[in-house]
């Protein structure tokens, strides 16, 4: 999937949207319309009730829902906050929506095809973006190895006593980054993984630069469509070591195991939605290559009543299983006491929604956090511990999730 040239209109413009899906298409947001931004204490607010209404105006919407949405409809709280300043929800109405793919050209389906804007998107997407070395500073990790190995033997301790049989225990990384920064880091990153689910958002000086691999979930009328990753191996140097590490994947007891209990929790989160009887597993514990890394991806589905809204749904299934582990609840309260920083926008979602209500999000997972105002920039990895679980090994899979974030932070690669 070939990268729009989008340089200048991120320097220009406030909101600038760019989605990509599995399928090849690609969504181009820019401008803003009307916004729905909200942040800090959410205790109480019935956030997504708002997104709803404001979604439902026969309009394409698009934006970000951070992971502390959860404290607005679950009794949780999270004691330490992230700090980087992003809103927890940026949603709103672009001037103008271009859609394309490598098949079909591009075409605007929102706002004046003929206005200045619509001109300087179309413009952009047909010219090449090249890639730039960055330079940022060094990124620096919040917890040491014995740190992480510390807060792991926790995790492993709550295991033990029942309060849970599957967490995923992430750690933040940080640094510094100009304000101009944040396309070209979005570039080199995209360049370095070509993740399915990638997207650049910016609303103001805001900013998300994500190359996800997994889809949250999908709305195509009366059908939900999850996709839950949990399982994760390196590339290899050639296409032998490559089908070793797809086999060694394939057959490895302990990361079928963390699938299939997060398929079996993503089940449940449908369930409270769907048409009985409608909940079906798909391609169970299947891998997908990319890139960096091979996954494992279960799909389950189910058929809702055409009037399930998009706030009952989200109150079934956000925040997303892969992110949490389980009990949901229980993990996420645990969660919450034992990382370092609140996880602010990181392991929520990026998305749109439709003019007939349809939408499609991803998993805010191998992502760069920017604020350019203050010029800080975080990002995360984390892993799912369960009883079969040892410590070296998750804490080296956060440094295989880490390797892509960091080469495009420190080296512009």
């Amino acid at each position: 999937m070939s990268l729009p040239n989008l340089k200048s209109l991120a320097r220009d413009l406030s909101h600038v949207a760019l989605l990509f899906d599995a399928s090849g298409t690609r969504l181009l947001g820019l401008g803003c319309n009307r916004s729905l931004e909200i942040g800090g204490n959410l205790k109480g607010l019935n956030i997504l009730k708002a997104l709803e209404a404001f979604s439902s105006r026969g309009t394409w919407t698009m934006g970000w829902m951070g992971y502390d949405l959860k404290n607005s409809f679950i009794d949780l709280e999270t004691e330490v906050s992230n700090g980087l300043g992003l809103p927890d929800l940026a949603w709103w109405e672009p001037e103008v929506v271009i859609r394309w793919s490598d098949n079909d050209k591009p075409e605007v389906i929102q706002g004046d095809e003929k206005s200045e804007l619509a001109i300087f998107g179309l413009s952009a997407i047909s010219e090449d973006c090249e890639l730039e070395k960055v330079g940022v500073d060094e990124m620096v990790w919040a917890w040491e190895k014995e740190e992480y190995v510390k807060n792991y033997n926790a995790v492993k301790d709550l295991i033990q006593a029942g309060d849970v049989y599957e967490l995923n225990l992430c750690q933040t990384l940080s640094s510094n980054a100009p304000e101009s920064a944040s396309w070209t880091l979005f570039a080199n990153l995209y360049n370095q993984t070509k993740a399915p689910f990638s997207c650049y958002v910016q609303c103001g000086s805001a900013r998300v630069m994500s190359g996800s691999p997994e889809r949250f979930l999908q709305r195509k009328g009366n059908k939900l469509i999850s996709q839950p990753i949990k399982g994760t191996t390196g590339r290899g140097a050639t296409p032998e070591e490559d089908a070793r590490l797809i086999d060694a994947l394939r057959n490895s007891e302990k990361e079928r195991a963390e699938n299939i209990m997060i398929a079996d929790l993503v089940r449940n989160d449908l369930s409270r939605v769907a048409k009985r009887g409608t909940v079906e597993v798909v391609d169970l514990c299947g891998i997908h290559t990319f890139e960096t890394v091979h996954q494992m991806i279960t799909e389950v589905n189910c058929e809702i009543e055409e009037s399930t809204g998009l706030s009952e749904i989200l109150k079934a299934t956000f925040p997303m299983g892969s992110m949490t582990g389980a009990p949901k609840i229980s993990a996420m309260k645990n969660i919450d006491a034992l990382e370092a920083k609140g996880r602010g926008v990181y392991s929520g979602s990026v998305g749109y929604i439709s003019p007939g209500g349809d939408f499609d999000f991803n998993v805010l997972i191998r992502s760069l956090f920017h604020n350019a105002q203050t010029q800080k920039i975080e990002a995360s990895v984390g892993g799912a511990i369960t009883s079969l679980s040892n410590a070296e090994d998750e804490y080296n899979e956060c440094r295989l999730k880490a390797d892509a974030l960091i080469k495009t932070v420190e080296k512009g690669e």
